[in-house]
């Protein structure tokens, strides 16, 4: 008989298992802490990403508020007009306030920092040349270009001067321009055409007196416009 085999001793194997949740606890732990790393990094960055969003205090908006011309003598004049958004130049289409330095023959051409018109000048020129004809009554009715009405005559305008002048020493000089063009439009022809300014100096260079002094160059622009118009439709009617 073969002799039986020797037994195999049994191999001392030991498996072992780890206390609920101790192989987790580390990494869980580390991801905590760069979390909190990483959001004291984003709580340092704000106040300076605060610094470059913050657009500073709001500019000083300025109401032009001239002084309107009073019912026009004359009779009634049955018609419509419509006033066109006046054209004008590049430095002047904008509601900051111009300001040109260098005296009469000046070219250096700035803005006044933190202050705006409340619309740029154009519109804000077409708005204060309707209400002027509103204000005179003599006319059946004027409203803006693209209010839509069917006149009988269109104002064009160009906006020549809208601007403070300043030289050196002197105190500033408003300067206000408009050339005037008077369409009939059955005709499609121009009736008659002008150009009307008028420089004001101002009491000082503080905002308020400036615009002072605009509304005083505005009004004198408006009550002349609104008069050499009138005049103009009533002669070609005649």
């Amino acid at each position: 008989m073969m002799p039986a085999p020797a037994s195999c001793p049994s191999a001392p194997f030991a498996f072992s298992s780890p206390a609920p949740g101790a192989g987790a606890f580390r990494p869980a732990r580390r991801g905590r802490w760069l979390w909190l790393w990483l959001l004291g990094l984003l709580l340092a960055a704000l106040p300076g990403c605060a610094r470059v969003l913050d657009p500073g205090p709001a500019p000083t908006h300025l109401l032009l508020a001239p002084a309107m011309p009073g019912p026009g003598a004359g009779g009634a004049l049955h018609l419509q007009l419509a006033v066109s958004l006046p054209e004008t130049s590049r430095m002047l289409d904008t509601d900051r306030i111009v300001l040109v330095l260098g005296g009469a023959s000046g070219r250096e051409v700035r803005y006044y920092a933190g202050a705006k018109w409340t619309s740029p000048a154009p519109r804000l020129v077409q708005r204060l040349l309707v209400e002027a004809f509103e204000h005179n009554g003599r006319l059946d009715g004027a409203a803006e270009e693209s209010a839509g009405i069917y006149p009988d005559y269109r104002l064009m305008a160009d906006l020549r001067r809208f601007n403070t002048r300043m030289g050196e020493g002197s105190v500033p000089i408003i300067e206000v321009e408009l050339a005037l063009r008077l369409v009939d439009l059955q005709t499609g022809r121009i009736v008659a055409f002008t150009a009307i300014g008028r420089d004001c100096p101002a009491a000082g260079s503080a905002l308020p007196q400036v615009a002072t002094a605009f509304e005083t160059a505005m009004g004198d622009v408006l009550a002349r416009a609104t008069a050499w118009s009138l005049e103009a439709m009533a002669a070609a009617r005649s």
